[in-house]
């Protein structure tokens, strides 16, 4: 088994551990407040663990997005074999071209995906399908994170870590000074922090309302509100 198919094996079994008992480990649910929830979009979805708690657990459709055809693949037979009536539909896309109508969304959950993402346009298409009132819980890569990359390399994981570490650390300052985020190899993952989604989201119609209940300093987790 390699090391994408242990992976896999792994967020399978994950998933599937939390649906038996009916654990929702991030708290999503919890983050919903008193907005009616109709309709649910998951950007870079994986195989889908949030669109239990955010849309079946409520009786909401949800639609999941990603690039990996694998992991919308998982997805999509766990959902037709333990949820077989939930209102559920897995689309291969890119964050940055969403092909949705505008305002079609009242939540969406971007988990741990943007910064693999052009930030800009990303956020951009996200506002546009969500509706006004509507709400997006968004976690990101904090510096943090991958100066705990590079701490994890020095004390014996090797140089892929640090070398990743210090690629990110470079393209998010460079993003972060200069408002231009690069988006050629090896400099197309960026991290994100509250100061830059604060520059970035008011753009867009939107605000951060308060931080997650589940969130840490190397991957912060906020509410985010789209204007009425």
């Amino acid at each position: 088994m390699n090391e994408d198919e242990q992976y896999y094996a792994a967020t399978k079994a994950n998933f599937l551990e939390s649906l038996n008992t009916a654990e929702d480990a991030d708290g999503l649910g919890s983050e919903i407040g008193d907005i009616e929830v109709s309709s649910v979009l998951d950007v870079g979805c994986g195989i889908g663990q949030a669109l239990y708690p955010l849309a079946v657990a409520v009786g909401a459709s949800g639609v999941g997005i990603d690039v990996s055809e694998e992991s919308l693949r998982i997805g999509q037979t766990i959902y037709l074999e333990k949820f077989p009536n939930a209102r559920v539909l897995f689309v291969r896309s890119m964050a940055e071209t969403l092909p949705f109508e505008n305002e079609s969304f009242d939540l969406l959950n971007c988990g741990l995906a943007l910064p693999y993402m052009d930030n800009a346009l990303a956020i951009s298409e996200m506002a546009r399908v969500m509706r006004p009132g509507g709400v997006l819980l968004l976690k990101i890569h904090h510096p943090r994170f991958y100066f705990g990359e590079i701490v994890r390399g020095l004390k014996g994981a090797g140089m892929s870590p640090i070398i990743h570490g210090s690629r990110v650390l470079a393209a998010g300052t460079v993003y972060h000074v200069f408002g231009r985020q690069p988006r050629f190899k090896p400099l197309h993952e960026s991290y994100q922090t509250e100061w830059m989604l604060r520059r970035e989201l008011p753009r867009h119609g939107l605000s951060i309302e308060r931080p997650q209940k589940k969130t840490n300093a190397a991957t912060p987790a906020f509410v985010i509100k789209k204007a009425v």
